[in-house]
């Protein structure tokens, strides 16, 4: 597996390293980024009715001055942003999906005043029509020089994530200032606008499905595992390693070759020459030999008594040319070596996709095992056989998660168990109380789009995204309850499930796409590339 490589400005880079290495990916962090804060003034509150912020730096950085916004309706660019806004006490009505320009599309109409909270260098932004917008620069990310280390890294295949058009622009530069050939280097952004901002000549640019850290590590993943170690051609290879015009070295002479094609040469011929004697003294052996090599056999006459007299004449057969007959056993040898070669060929594919099989159904079986929250057994060992060389965290993780495993229904007892807590329901309170309580909330009236208010319509739908496997959402529902101090240990294990599922996905994409390390029951390496990735074309450059 080819190394990552993460570029972010801190803390976001720690963050993504864990992640990352909770995926089983060999992940190296190297800030290029380091982000300190700015002197600014708030203006007053009641002078806007809505914040617009593109960066969680913006909320990490923003100092004191934000502790007057709490309550304020925000718009985050994406989900880590929402995170931190909300951890900043902001109330988080809308999550972009595709950048700052999408998200000011989809304002409420009573948010007619934003004011933006962004960084010193920042993108443009065109409001909608009757929609004020303000800035406040609260931060600066400063660019930093590539060390040593890095750079040797980067002239190896390896794939370098992208999370800004700023962190696209630099790490460019910096490549062309330290000589490093981008032929090399693949690039998984955050978004396609990230994407578009890199240049061209890497050996892949890929930008995420959805723009957050989990669906560019899941790319990210898929990218180190299907791109070839060596994915530089054999020409550029040769300029980079001869720059100086240097004639090329010659080849090593190959001793022997002239005398072993003697003697094959010689055995063929004595083959040949026997078995056309065998041929010419016994007519049985033509006809034996031609079933051999795949040819028609002659007729047999339904009922022998005796050996039959030659149906040619003996005048016939001597009079046929030696070099004929030999011309033809050389074709039908020729074309009986093909047959074993490809053969050969078959059986090694199938050994090969044999053990990926045998590989999957171990994966699946884990993840049937472990979503029962039962012991992984012999399983255990057939995992560190099989996977242990390609996804060393991976299986870790797994087996570390089977000694204590966690179900989607133990979160959701667990969820149900700590509802009163949640809710901030008083058990205390008199049955008048409660009798009133539940009378008043028989009947809401609220608007369809209107986002879920009550603590119990929260909890409901928190449940209802643990059961189709949304456990991110589903945290993210329980942190605004009133009494989410007392969801700790609950969202510890939620995100333990979340990062067991994590390593059952990347075991099972192993198992199907993995081209090297992968390895049968056996032990023995898995040679044969998957089915499902298409080999790579030689010679062509940037293959």
């Amino acid at each position: 597996m080819i190394p990552l490589i993460v570029i972010r400005p801190q803390p976001g880079c720690a963050a993504t390293l864990m992640a990352a290495q909770a995926f089983g990916l060999d992940a190296r962090a190297f800030p290029l980024f380091a982000v300190r804060p700015l002197a600014w003034e708030a203006p007053p509150r009641d002078s806007f009715d809505a914040l617009l912020i593109g960066s969680a730096n913006a909320l990490r950085h923003g100092g004191d001055a934000l502790a007057g916004w709490r309550g304020t309706p925000a718009y985050a660019v994406g989900e880590t942003t929402a995170e931190a806004a909300r951890a900043a006490g902001l109330d988080v009505v809308a999550t972009g999906g595709g950048g700052l320009q999408a998200l000011v599309g989809t304002l409420k109409p009573e948010h007619r005043r934003l004011l933006r909270l962004a960084g010193r260098k920042r993108v443009a932004l065109a409001p909608p029509p009757g929609v004020t917008l303000s800035e406040r620069i609260v931060y600066a990310s400063e660019a930093q020089q590539m060390p040593a280390e890095l750079a040797a890294m980067l002239k190896k295949p390896c794939v370098v994530l992208l999370h800004s058009a700023e962190a696209a622009h630099h790490f460019a530069g910096q490549c062309d200032t330290h000589a490093i050939p981008r032929r090399r280097i693949a690039l998984a952004a955050l978004g396609p606008r990230i994407a578009a901002a890199v240049g061209d000549g890497w050996a892949a640019v890929t930008a995420a499905a959805a723009p957050h850290d989990n669906a560019l590590l899941e790319l990210a993943g898929e990218m180190c595992q299907t791109l070839p170690e060596d994915s530089h051609d054999t020409a550029g290879l040769m300029q980079d390693e001869f720059t100086d015009d240097r004639p090329l070295p010659p080849a090593p002479p190959r001793r022997g070759t002239g005398r072993r094609l003697l003697w094959a040469l010689v055995v063929l011929l004595l083959i040949v020459i026997a078995i056309a004697l065998a041929a010419f003294r016994y007519p049985d052996v033509e006809r034996e030999l031609g079933m051999l090599l795949g040819g028609k056999p002659p007729a047999v006459p339904v009922r022998i008594a005796e050996r039959a007299a030659p149906s040619v004449p003996q005048a016939a057969i001597q009079a046929t040319p030696p070099a004929m007959l030999a011309t033809g056993l050389e074709t039908r040898m020729a074309q009986l070596e093909d047959r074993l070669s490809r053969l050969g060929l078959q059986a090694e594919a199938a050994t090969g996709n044999a053990a990926r099989a045998e590989g999957l159904l171990i994966a699946f079986a884990a993840r049937r095992t472990l979503d029962r929250g039962a012991q992984l057994g012999y399983l255990e060992d057939q995992l560190r056989l099989r996977f242990a060389d390609a996804q060393p965290n991976a299986v870790e993780t797994l087996i570390e998660a089977a000694h204590a495993p966690v179900t989607l229904d133990q979160l959701n007892g667990e969820l149900t168990r700590l509802t009163p807590k949640l809710t901030g329901i008083d058990r205390s309170e008199d049955s008048w109380s409660r009798v009133k309580r539940e009378f008043a909330s028989l009947f809401v009236i609220r608007r369809v789009s209107e986002p879920l208010n009550r603590p119990q319509d929260r909890i409901e739908h928190a449940k209802l995204l643990l059961s189709t496997g949304k456990v991110t959402e589903a945290i993210a529902e329980v942190g605004q309850l009133p009494g989410a101090s007392a969801a700790g240990p609950w969202i510890i294990s939620a995100r333990r499930y979340e990062t067991v599922q994590r390593a059952l996905d990347l075991i099972e994409t192993t198992a199907m796409l993995e081209p090297r390390r992968l390895r049968d029951g056996d032990g023995t390496a898995v040679e044969q590339l998957s089915p499902l990735v298409e080999p790579p074309t030689v010679g062509v450059p940037g293959v």
